[in-house]
């Protein structure tokens, strides 16, 4: 039953998907065979911290002609997304949205908001059919309290049911980036949490979850 309620819960942003188409880490410290990146097929994990699936072009959340769904999941994570609202805790509001629609699967949209703050800081929320959620806060000059961030990490894997395995890191090289990957320990579950290092300083992080 746990399990249950916790997949209805992480993928909330992905059934706001179709409904919008139709009207605790270490203090101190990636990747799975078969699990989230594999299991999509479409990168979900790229160099130099790219987010998976975001188009060249983003384009105003707001703009002329814009798909009313960049709008809706915008809202949504302004709303009640943790790390959106970490990110506006120690950066500030958002001053500024970008997204696109990228793919369209079972009568459902999928696709990319990210959220600008100061110091270049972003935001991104990301949906990819089937069901795959992707969500990145990325500080190019680093996060200013490593230790906050990871914990910030931890918290919003473990309040969607995600029992990551802290102890055991898959270590890789995206570009120029050292990435810690942590995964839940279920393979049906597919969800990981990342860490992206520069130069030794902790830039990036990310959870990752795709059924």
């Amino acid at each position: 039953m746990e399990r249950v309620l916790f997949v209805t819960f992480v993928f909330s942003i992905i059934a706001l998907s179709a409904l919008l188409s139709c009207g605790g880490a270490p203090e101190n410290s990636p990747e799975k065979p078969g699990t989230a990146e594999q299991a999509q097929g479409s990168g979900a994990e790229t160099g130099q911290g790219e987010e998976a699936g975001s188009p060249a072009a983003l384009v105003p959340c707001d703009g002329p002609g814009v798909d009313p769904w960049v709008a809706g999941l915008r809202d949504r994570v302004l709303s009640s997304d943790m790390l959106a609202n970490y990110a506006a805790k120690l950066y500030g509001p958002s001053v500024s949205c970008e997204g696109a629609v990228t793919s369209e699967f079972d009568g459902a949209k999928f696709g990319t908001v990210r959220l600008g703050f100061s110091q270049g800081v972003t935001f991104t929320a990301e949906t990819m059919p089937p069901e795959t959620s992707i969500v990145t806060v990325r500080s190019p000059a680093g996060f200013e309290n490593e230790a906050s961030a990871r914990k910030a990490l931890g918290a919003y894997c473990a309040s969607v049911g995600l029992r990551i395995d802290w102890t055991a890191p898959n270590e890789t090289t995206e570009g120029e980036e050292r990435v810690q990957r942590f995964w839940d320990p279920d393979p049906g579950v597919n969800g990981s949490a990342s860490l992206y290092f520069r130069e030794g300083v902790l830039v990036a992080i990310r959870f990752s979850m795709a059924l």
